[in-house]
């Protein structure tokens, strides 16, 4: 058995873009569907779903206001 197979963002089926698997649909800098909006970690369609992944993810969604 492993945590987080499937993400916990039913909440957000209203919201923002899911993709089938329900993970938030994310572009290169964090941000989602909805403008000024970012997603970060496991729950997002960013590659290799890992804690270590997930902080940087994190750390990039939060500078990208910054950037873009």
């Amino acid at each position: 058995m492993q945590i987080g197979l499937m993400p916990n963002t039913d909440w957000l089926k209203s919201t923002l873009t899911l993709s089938p698997r329900g993970e938030i649909v994310v572009d290169a800098h964090g941000a989602t569907s909805l403008p000024g909006v970012f997603a970060a970690g496991d729950c997002t369609t960013a590659p290799y779903k890992q804690i270590v992944i997930a902080m940087g993810e994190g750390a990039r969604a939060g500078l990208a206001p910054l950037t873009t």
